[in-house]
């Protein structure tokens, strides 16, 4: 039986974390903090059975021994993230496979379930993050809100997702990605307690058989009455003889149409990997369009105040449909996408003060580049006018040696980079994934 969670049943709070997965969908390292552990841990449930329809999850326990997730591992006295971390030996041992549910795998605490603030500063999750990333996984770390060394946690990864709280005091510049305040209404039926009367029950279940006994004997004599009486009012009539008709013959099943074998499409690591500490990785989220259309209209509409404006055709929900998101701005620090939002919602851009979000972007498709020169604006105006004059959205970033480089997209992971690859090639392109770098001009 599942442990009882404050506030709401496991099963409405996993729901809550399945209707958010979707949001994390561009994301591949997410810690779920709460100060109620055991309501983030099945947050982080739902959110993980939701995503291991259509890639790897692994999901870490940073508590110790929480029973939503160590209920899941068969294994009496499992080996986890403090043997890793404080012995070394390797993750590869400390996961374990979910039964029941492909490519969802557990990490316990570990034989010394105490996670200390070392672990949770280690700079090894900066990488492991990034090897999530590159092979388009995602890994889901469940933490205390009040944890020491959680905001340092939080900058390695791509972000929290909070629950119940409405701020996290213990990482307060952390980027939140989703908020799950509440869990869903799933169950409506309430649970009361048992009355007294009914609960007496047992003093008196020798009366039970006995009236079942009863009921049954008292339904069947009913139903032989009302047999007996309506046979004494049918005339008799003489028996006729019935000839059975053969079979009419079945036709043999059709068998369906063979499946076109899945399209797939091989996404090398980024070009640039000793450049994702200094990628200009924070944006704006301004719209998700079901059309690209929609979202190149956005942009032809809004052009003169989106720097770094990207249309980026990514893979949103269960069903994995193409949704075209369409982000601005490509800064180092997230402060100065914090400046960037403010500026759109103030001056109309978007829709309501409380339209945009801050997204972590730090990938892109690099299509071509400008080399430093007298001039340099002009030039890059040209290249981009190039590539627009074709129908394709691109933005250029000014590189530390005066020259630029022209993007098209904005990432979260790798993997989501297919489908604008597929369309930059069918145009004649050669896309190169990189961490992206730069500023606007």
């Amino acid at each position: 039986m599942k442990p009882n969670v404050s506030g709401g049943r496991p099963v409405a709070w996993e729901d809550a974390g399945r209707q958010i997965a979707p949001l994390l969908g561009s994301y591949s390292a997410v810690v779920i903090t709460s100060s109620d552990s055991v309501a983030a841990a099945h947050v982080a449930l739902g959110i993980a059975l939701a995503e291991a329809k259509h890639r790897r999850v692994v999901l870490g326990d940073l508590v110790g021994d929480l029973a939503p997730l160590r209920s899941l591992v068969k294994d009496e006295d499992p080996h986890g993230i403090s043997d890793s971390f404080l012995y070394g030996l390797s993750l590869n041992k400390i996961g374990y496979e979910v039964e029941g549910t492909a490519n969802l795998y557990i990490m316990p605490s570990g034989t010394d379930p105490t996670i200390g603030e070392e672990i949770l500063r280690s700079a090894r999750w900066k990488k492991l993050a990034e090897g999530f990333a590159e092979t388009g996984a995602l890994l889901l770390l469940v933490a205390r809100s009040d944890s020491p060394g959680l905001a340092e946690l939080a900058e390695q990864t791509d972000g929290v997702v909070l629950v119940r709280e409405a701020q996290l005091a213990g990482a307060p510049s952390a980027l939140v990605l989703a908020r799950v305040p509440a869990p869903t209404p799933t169950l409506k039926i309430p649970l009361h307690r048992i009355s007294a009367r009914a609960a007496d029950w047992r003093k008196h279940r020798w009366l039970y058989p006995a009236i079942a006994v009863a009921g049954v004997l008292l339904i069947a004599a009913v139903g032989a009455g009302l047999l007996l009486a309506r046979a004494a009012r049918r005339p008799a009539r003489a028996p006729t003889r019935v000839t059975a008709a053969p079979p009419a013959p079945v036709p043999a099943p059709t068998p369906p149409p063979p499946r076109p074998a899945p399209e797939t499409l091989y996404i090398a690591p980024p070009a640039n990997v000793n450049d994702s500490a200094s990628a200009s990785a924070f944006s704006v989220e301004l719209l998700v369009a079901n059309t690209a259309e929609g979202a190149n209209l956005f942009v032809r509409k809004n052009g003169a105040a989106l720097p770094a404006a990207a249309v980026s055709p990514v893979p949103i929900g269960q069903e994995r449909a193409t949704w075209y998101r369409v982000t601005a701005g490509a800064y180092l620090r997230r402060d100065q996408a914090d400046s960037l939002l403010l500026a759109l919602q103030k001056s109309g851009v978007l829709a309501s003060e409380s339209a945009g979000r801050i997204t972590r972007s730090p990938l892109a498709l690099l299509v071509d580049s400008v080399p430093s020169q007298g001039g340099i604006v002009d030039a890059v105006r040209a290249t981009v006018e190039k590539y627009t004059a074709r129908g394709l959205t691109v933005y250029p970033l000014i590189q530390d040696d005066g020259g630029a480089r022209i993007f098209a997209g904005a990432f979260g992971s790798s993997g989501e980079s297919a489908g604008l690859i597929r369309a930059l090639r069918g145009a004649g392109l050669k896309p190169v994934l990189v961490y992206r770098t730069g500023s606007t001009p």
